[in-house]
């Protein structure tokens, strides 16, 4: 059978070259949810994550809209559901990132 997805690597994370990879990967793909994993990362300000977080809605958003205009019926009325979702999330960030800079 022909996967199309390679099988995950054999090799021990817990080497120092797997450590290195894997900071190698946290830095690239700013996944802050493992640094706490990883002690020598600086963790992001709160206002920094929020920022981050509303653009990842933005183009969760622009995702599920772009996958809505091509479907029909119910698949499309269930991704139009999955955008308002986005929308409603990306909304509470926005209200965080307004009273942030008021308190500031």
């Amino acid at each position: 059978m022909f996967k199309i997805t390679p099988n995950p690597p054999t090799e021990d994370l817990s080497s120092p070259a797997g450590q290195c990879a894997v900071d190698r990967a946290v830095v690239h793909y700013e996944l802050s949810s493992l640094v706490d994993r990883h002690p020598r990362l600086e963790s992001p300000n709160p206002e920094d994550a929020l920022a981050q977080i509303h653009e990842i809605l933005q183009s969760a958003s622009a995702t599920a809209y772009e996958c809505a205009d091509r479907l029909q019926g119910t698949t499309r009325k269930l991704a139009l559901a999955v955008v308002h979702l986005v929308d409603l999330a990306q909304t509470h960030v926005d209200e965080l990132l307004d009273a942030k800079q008021i308190t500031t």
